[in-house]
């Protein structure tokens, strides 16, 4: 080879090639490429590749044009005229035809110099065919996937997992709505909706664990809000040591596909819908009767499938087919059965079936024969049917309505007839007894209102209306209870009114029905007061309580309507009750009212006409012409100041009642003695004391100190001794002091006409006497007056009084009023 660098001319290097060309030709024979020298002008002077008809020696000499397609002449020309003037290796590429076959070569052009130029031209031509058309099939490839793609808007990606590094193509980028791809998984996780990202992330995490990507779909966000539905598939490529290297795949927007089966989905419930509301059961049953088959809705109205459905008959028992008046419905009645009989149809047959839940379901059923071979006999029947249960139940819960409504009406009826009884009188307790008599026959077996007496017990007198069905029965509760009333027997009762809650009580019909509450057993009536359901409603007004209302039934078991109902007439006997207790206590207050007017008017006009009367003469004797001496004007001024003190008496009585109503009485606690206190008030009243012919007898400690306010202290004591003297004109009065180191007792004893026991608790009441005013007069307010002045100073006021013998009233005071909620002082001993 060193020849061919010779400055030689040309053919010495073609010379020494010849020479040496036996050798190049075994180094170069098993060359995959075609290594040929050629002369500028392209003859061929070596080729290390021969063909299989021509040797090389055939070769040399030709042109290698000749091996050339004539569209790569001029590209092979031009490329050696660029080597030959430049001297640098050139390159082309161009197809030739080898034993009869087109390829296609790659030609690397290389200059062989010699005295400082380019004298030959070397050819390493490679071939190239398969690789130029693998890459035309990978191109073609890469189009049809690009189309496909583009086609379908399939987005591909690929992950990194060694770089984390995110590759999106256009498409991805359009998909998510952004100007950009995200620079990793990281970022692209963000434009996920945040419901599904976490999800995405842990699927996206759990390939690399188990190497397979399986299908995802989520959705993303765009930047204006919107949501997008896409579908991911992908695929883990692992590398040489078995972990997952890259993951990629495509990314398809399915939001349409998500609408198309949502309103898919929206479209088919509305059909199963409409054909679960509107289709008929269908049935086909042969000539012997079996089911040959049915439809979606047979199944549905009858909860069996159609495998279950098929072979069975009419006369199979599992079908539990009942009548309306739910007795059994024979399988040999079936309207199917009945059509195959006669061969007659049957239309809107009613019927009852149970499904295999238990739930029953009614049909309406039409069967039509079906005559294949003949008119003689059906061949098959085919029956349809349609549930009718909603029906049924609205028709059971019309008729359930209707009867509520009877019910409600006859209710009304009751109450409205209740409250004009009520209305009607006011003897209250007079109208009890048709109100009852009204209520047993229309809603119980039994209507009892006992009410409570004065003292707020059952007792011997207090009122009892009864209704039942038996007269006998009321006749024997009436005596019954008013025995019991005096045996004071009605705890039971009385605890039940007390507590305010009403009672109902219901036993079942295989139970022993109990004794009506407020009953003993062991009485006689006992067995036939027994009653299987009975409601005991207190009767109450303003939070007191009037009584009780009982209604009992023999065989029925009252429900929420009767007890409301109980409520109800509860309410307006207790209402009416009341009514009639306020309208009596008005009645009362009016007459107290007329009857202090009067009393006032004559108690007022008492003391002032005698001190008009003597002042009038006063003024006569004033301008007189005799002079006004002392004798004669004496025992008039001691006339007014007499009438004056006492009209003062009746006007400070007066302004006490205003005082008590009002709840202002002013207190001014002292020490005081009250032994001193008595004894002065004594001397005040020692003149009326004389007028009264009462002399007094003192039973009194020497001293019995305390704190309290002396004029109402004064005021208790003057009230006391004025009642006695009123009261016990004429006889003596003892007045007595009992003291303990914590309180007094002040008794005021006459030798008077006395009082009843049933007027002892309401001479303490204001504008109250035990006897008439027009013989004892004043206000009837200085006992009441008393107890309130007692009260305020934290003591109380009592009464022992016995008729024509006399009365005591003791008032017992604490020596220091207790602080507010302290218990009052044990009043001394008697």
């Amino acid at each position: 080879m060193s020849a061919l660098h010779s400055p030689e001319p040309p053919f010495s290097v073609f010379t020494e090639l010849e020479r040496v060309s036996p050798f190049l030709f075994s180094l170069l024979e098993n060359s995959p490429d075609y290594v040929t020298m050629i002369s500028p002008e392209g003859i061929i002077h070596f080729t290390n590749r021969t063909h299989p008809r021509i040797g090389m020696i055939g070769l040399i000499g030709d042109s290698v044009f000749s091996y050339l397609l004539p569209e790569a002449h001029e590209v092979a020309r031009a490329c050696f005229r660029r080597v030959v003037e430049t001297g640098e290796p050139g390159y082309f590429e161009a197809r030739a035809r080898v034993s009869g076959e087109l390829r296609r070569y790659e030609t690397r052009v290389g200059p062989v110099q010699s005295c400082g130029r380019v004298v030959a031209l070397t050819l390493i031509a490679s071939d190239v065919t398969d690789r130029v058309e693998m890459e035309q099939r990978l191109r073609e490839q890469r189009d049809t996937l690009e189309f496909a793609a583009a086609a379908t808007g399939l987005g591909l990606w690929h992950l990194d997992m060694r770089t984390h590094q995110l590759t999106w193509d256009e498409e991805m980028v359009r998909i998510h709505g952004r100007g950009e791809a995200p620079a990793d998984f990281k970022r692209a996780c963000e434009w996920i909706h945040p419901d599904d990202r976490a999800r995405v992330d842990a699927s996206v995490h759990a390939s690399l664990t188990s190497g397979s990507f399986k299908d995802l779909e989520y959705r993303i966000l765009h930047p204006d809000g919107r949501v997008v539905w896409v579908l991911a598939r992908g695929k883990a490529v692992r590398g040489d040591d078995g972990e997952v290297t890259r993951l990629l795949g495509g990314v398809l927007d399915i939001s349409e596909r998500k609408r198309s089966e949502e309103a898919l989905r929206a479209s088919e419930e509305r059909y199963r819908t409409s054909i679960g509301a509107l289709e008929e059961g269908i049935v086909l049953q042969s000539r012997d009767g079996t089911i040959l088959t049915c439809n979606a809705s047979a199944e549905r109205l009858l909860g069996l499938t159609q495998d279950q459905m098929v072979g069975r008959t009419s006369l199979d028992s599992r079908w539990r087919a009942i009548h309306e008046d739910g007795s059994p419905f024979p399988g040999d009645t079936h309207p199917a059965t009945a059509t195959l009989a006669s061969g007659e149809p049957q239309s809107a047959v009613i019927m009852g079936v149970h499904k295999p839940d238990g739930q029953l379901t009614w049909i309406s059923i039409n069967s039509r024969p079906l005559f294949l071979a003949g008119p003689q006999r059906p061949d098959a029947v085919v029956t349809s049917f349609f549930d009718i249960t909603a029906r049924k139940h609205a028709e059971a819960e019309n008729e359930r309505l209707l009867q509520v409504e009877r019910a409600a009406r006859r209710r009304a009826v009751l109450l409205s007839e209740t409250s004009k009884l009520l209305a009607s009188s006011l003897d209250v307790i007079a109208s009890l007894e048709e109100v009852v008599r009204h209520v047993a026959p229309a809603a119980a077996d039994l209507a009892i209102v006992e009410l409570l007496d004065d003292h707020g017990k059952f007792g011997p007198s207090h009122p009892v209306a009864v209704a039942a069905d038996d007269a006998e029965l009321a006749a024997g509760y009436h005596e019954l209870s008013r025995r019991l009333g005096q045996a004071h027997g009605r705890g039971e009762l009385l605890a039940l009114v007390r507590h305010g809650e009403v009672r109902s009580t219901v036993v079942r019909l295989d139970g022993a029905p109990p004794v009506l509450p407020g009953v003993p057993k062991h009485e006689p009536l006992a067995e036939r007061l027994r009653y299987r359901s009975t409601v005991l409603v207190p009767l109450t007004a303003r939070h007191e309580r009037l009584g009780v209302l009982v209604l009992a039934a023999r065989t029925r078991a009252f429900d929420a309507d009767d007890l409301a109902l109980a409520e109800e007439l509860a309410l307006r006997i207790a209402q009416s009750l009341d009514v009639a207790r306020l309208y009596g206590e008005m009645q009362t207050a009016l007459h107290k009212r007329d009857e202090f007017i009067a009393v006032a008017s004559h108690e007022l006009r008492t003391p002032l006409t005698p001190l008009m009367l003597q002042l009038g003469r006063l003024e006569h004797l004033c301008h007189g012409r005799a002079p006004l001496t002392t004798a004669v004007a004496a025992p008039k001024v001691h006339t007014i100041v007499r009438q004056t003190e006492r009209l003062h008496r009746l006007i400070e009585e007066l302004l006490d009642v205003s005082q008590i109503t009002s709840g202002r009485i002013h207190l001014e606690p002292e020490p005081l003695d009250l032994v001193a206190l008595i004894r002065e008030t004594l001397d005040g009243f020692a003149e009326r004391l004389a007028r009264a012919r009462c002399p007094v007898q003192l039973d009194m400690p020497a001293r019995a100190v305390g704190r309290w306010d002396r004029s109402r202290l004064e005021q208790i004591v003057s009230n006391l001794l004025a009642n006695a003297m009123k009261y016990g004109a004429g006889k003596p009065i003892d007045i007595s002091l009992a003291t303990t180191p914590d309180c007094v007792q002040l008794s005021v004893r006459d030798r008077g006409i006395g009082i009843s026991l049933k007027d002892q608790a309401r001479v303490f009441q204001r504008f109250e006497r035990a006897v008439s005013e027009r013989h004892y007069g004043g206000f009837g307010l200085g006992l009441w007056v008393t107890r309130h002045v007692a009260e305020a100073m934290g003591g109380s006021v009592s009464v022992e009084s016995t008729p024509a013998v006399g009365s005591t009233f003791r008032v017992h005071l604490p020596r220091h009023r207790p602080a507010p909620g302290h218990a009052r002082p044990t009043p001394p001993a008697q």
